[in-house]
């Protein structure tokens, strides 16, 4: 049987017919060859393409700012020819624990070399001021005084709340008007014949006054109300302990420039507050 079987394979395959199904377990047909893995992958699923990246927003592109948050401010003290850079926040907006050491130093008495520890509301005052005129040197010309060199016994001065200054580059007039636009409660003084401003904080409420000497008369107070130019134009009596000399020593001539006027003639607290500028020349005040 093998013989035959052996036999009968050779002699159809010469005769070119098909072999039976026993040959291959198939009847009549040989197993097709597979194609490789790799082919049939690339048959099935087509090669993707990663997508293109899209561009990330502007806002994203922009550089980061590289300027400080609280940058430094330049301040001078005139009659101790001394600078400071004055900063009184961390860069994350802390207070630095210096700074009041170091405007302490700066508004010295200038005479003495006497020192009182200031008032933190004008340091925060004096660095706005500094900010607001960015590029703008701030000159000292007075702190901290001591009684000897006050001309009266209620000046802020005595407790380091109180400077005379100017920005430079910035009209006094411009100055004055930003200052009682800005800060509540203050005291601010114009002097039309001086080169610098006065400003303290140590208030309950606001005042302005008008000075066209170097410093109040010694020779008492006029009669009648004062009245500071204050709260956008609305006059109020106030006492002349509300103003302040603008000088160092007391002079013999000038007298506080404000205007008199009766209880009367003072406007109702209700009228509208018309804005006002500080006066140009001295409106000029008649001691009797």
């Amino acid at each position: 049987m093998v013989g035959l079987g052996l036999s009968w394979t050779a002699a159809t395959a010469q005769a070119g017919k098909p072999p039976p199904a026993s040959a291959f377990g198939m009847a009549g047909k040989a197993p097709a060859a597979k194609a490789p893995p790799a082919a049939q992958a690339r048959i099935a699923k087509p090669l993707q393409r990663a997508p293109a990246k899209t561009p990330p927003p502007p806002s994203v592109t922009r550089r980061k700012s590289t300027a400080p948050l609280f940058p430094s401010i330049e301040l001078h003290a005139v009659n101790l020819n001394e600078s400071l850079q004055f900063r009184p926040y961390e860069a994350n907006g802390k207070p630095r624990k210096s700074a009041d050491k170091e405007l302490t130093r700066l508004l010295r008495c200038w005479h003495t070399g006497k020192q009182h520890r200031v008032d933190a509301r004008l340091g925060r005052v004096l660095y706005e001021v500094g900010r607001h005129y960015a590029g703008h040197r701030v000159e000292i010309f007075s702190g901290y005084r001591p009684k000897a060199y006050c001309t009266r016994a209620h000046s802020r001065h005595l407790t380091a709340s109180a400077i005379d200054f100017r920005v430079v580059g910035v009209k006094n007039e411009a100055l004055i008007a930003w200052l009682r636009g800005r800060f509540h409660p203050v005291g601010v003084g114009y002097y039309p014949n001086g080169v610098h401003v006065h400003l303290d904080v140590d208030r309950t409420e606001d005042a302005y006054w008008v000075d066209a000497g170097d410093a109040p008369s010694p020779n008492g107070a006029p009669k009648g109300p004062l009245v500071a130019l204050s709260g956008g134009g609305v006059g109020r009596p106030v006492a002349l302990a509300d103003f302040e000399a603008t000088a160092d020593e007391a002079l013999a001539v000038g007298v506080a420039a404000v205007l008199e006027a009766s209880a009367s003639e003072l406007p109702s607290p209700s009228a509208p507050a018309a804005p006002s500028e500080p006066p140009s020349v001295d409106p000029g005040f008649d001691l009797d």
